[in-house]
């Protein structure tokens, strides 16, 4: 049958129309086109965002003194003045902005469109970071810091929520995955590009090398976000290149989430049975969005999965930050050489990263992946803790940096596929966001210059928080098998026919108002 025949054809939807060959064949081609529209510009801003958020740590490595007493090339703290603590308040104050606005940010999302919301924080956040290279005091450093937090907050949560707009929760995770590396890739290429522009050194105007990495990154983010205006889609509908037939499919494929709702027949049949739509005494509809959110607030489930974010991303963030000075350090490399030392890590963790979210989605399980990744952030930490060795110091930041890189995307995907509801699924993932920021928030403080070349209390405090993730993982795998095999056994089927008998409402109106407490909603594990 012709795209045209298919097009003008009953309304049947397209799996029940194409032969599977067909359907699948279909589907794949339609799916590439999206990727291409979406999945590379959401790794490019995101990776733009952990660049302008973390570049500080490569524009404060310091300068080499010379025997006059001078400094060749120094760094941010040396050429404003800024003591260790003075340093940590820096890193610090970027993030209580960060924690207030990324549950609005999201909200703000679903009204106004992603085509819009998410190019100008993109092009505020630019300004921002740009302006950071001619701050010439400690209170303009701070100013700036606190103004790029509230600039940056929503990105992150705004690009995990767009995407569950283009793609069943099936294909979350290596899209998920591909986008979050986008941190991944800003630590290898930060290194690269630093060690590049501080050689700018009183080049061409006099400014240190320092703030150079701040004005040119942020002047080809501000380019960026205006570009992303023009090739964003806010949903399907806006994509591009896309047949009406191979449109028609992607909106139909969204729509049927069979993977999620497992219908039982002795449970429909009680639904069915009892009282509903034109019944006297019918409730009137919920207001969705306000029970998504609160329900988000009230999840045991999705607290743990905050819990573990918290506990992976304190030691990426360590990482982000601090990675040049303890290659420094432990290598007693120059500022150049600790910059291009870092790429490394990063690359690994890249490869890993993706490596686990292809597992992921072939075993359709995140669990398998996600303990992994947070026993290889311990082992890591041990190593770099315990060993004297410089290069095995070196191996066990690149053990770490692959732990604690790739559970994150693993989180978002869980949590998301795990939440039914636009709002619960919004709300839940700027939680585990948040809670990712106060890891930063965390990390600003655990290393001080003073502790070299051991960073005892930095790597301590991240190895007992990592060890605690381990277990805060296997608990969620826990409530989450425990849940399901209620479910299956039917003991969970009271909560749906309670709801209907006390509001009449349809079978369908209790599923949607349940959403993931249907007993019929399948959990991921």
């Amino acid at each position: 049958m012709s795209d045209k025949a298919l097009e003008e054809s009953s309304e049947l939807p397209l799996h029940e129309t194409l032969s599977p060959e067909e359907y699948k064949r279909l589907e794949r081609r339609a799916r590439f086109k999206v990727d291409l529209q979406i999945v590379p510009l959401c790794l490019l801003l995101y990776l733009l965002s952990f660049l302008d958020r973390t570049n500080i740590g490569h524009a404060n490595l310091e300068g080499t003194r010379q025997p006059d007493g001078s400094i060749q090339n120094p760094g941010l703290s040396q050429d404003l003045g800024l003591s260790a603590h003075d340093y940590a308040v820096a890193l610090t104050v970027l993030y209580p902005p960060y924690i207030v606005l990324e549950i609005p940010s999201n909200l703000v999302l679903r009204h106004i469109g992603a085509r819009f919301w998410i190019p100008f924080l993109v092009v505020c956040w630019g300004i921002v970071s740009t302006l950071q290279g001619i701050v010439t005091s400690k209170a303009g450093l701070l100013v700036d810091r606190i103004f790029l937090g509230a600039t940056e907050a929503g990105i992150l949560p705004a690009i995990a929520v767009y995407l569950t707009f283009f793609y069943r929760p099936q294909e979350m995770q290596l899209r998920q995955t591909v986008f979050f590396t986008g941190a991944s890739l800003a630590g290898a290429f930060s290194g690269l590009l630093a060690a590049a522009i501080r050689k700018m050194d009183n080049m061409p105007t006099g400014h240190a090398g320092w703030r150079w990495i701040f004005i040119l990154e942020g002047i080809f983010t501000v380019i960026v976000g205006v570009v992303s205006w023009f090739l964003l889609p806010n949903n399907l509908s806006e994509c591009w290149g896309l047949t009406a037939l191979e449109r028609r499919l992607l909106q139909e494929r969204l729509l049927l989430r069979s993977n999620h709702y497992i219908e039982r027949p002795e449970l429909q049949e009680k639904l069915h049975g009892a009282p509903y739509a034109g019944d006297e005494g019918r409730a009137p509809p919920p207001n969705l969005w306000r029970r998504d959110t609160l329900r988000a607030l009230c999840d045991v489930r999705v607290w743990l999965m905050c819990c573990a974010g918290f506990c992976c991303s304190m030691p990426l963030y360590s990482m982000a930050y601090f990675s040049p000075v303890i290659v420094q350090d432990i290598g007693d490399y120059t500022s150049v050489k600790a910059m291009l030392m870092t790429c490394p890590i990063f690359a690994a963790s890249f490869g890993y990263s993706v490596l686990m979210s292809l597992v992921s989605d072939r075993l359709r399980n995140r669990f398998v992946t996600a303990l992994p990744g947070m026993l290889l952030s311990v082992i890591g930490l041990a190593v770099v803790y315990a060993a004297e060795g410089s290069m095995t110091r070196y191996g066990g930041l690149i053990m770490m940096a692959c732990g604690c890189y790739s559970v994150p995307p693993l989180l978002f995907t869980w949590l998301a596929n795990n939440s039914a509801g636009h709002f619960k699924r919004a709300t839940g993932l700027a939680m585990i966001i948040l809670t990712d920021n106060c890891g930063g928030l965390a990390s600003s403080w655990l290393f001080n210059k003073s502790e070299k070349p051991k960073y005892t209390r930095g790597l301590a405090s991240n190895l007992a928080v990592s060890a605690l993730g381990v277990l805060v993982v296997i608990l969620i795998e826990i409530l989450v098998y425990y849940e399901r095999s209620m479910r299956a056994r039917g003991k969970r089927d009271e909560r749906a026919l309670q709801l209907q008998r006390s509001t009449h409402w349809t079978p369908e109106e209790v599923r949607e108002y349940l959403g993931d407490d249907h007993p019929e909603y399948r959990l991921e594990l």
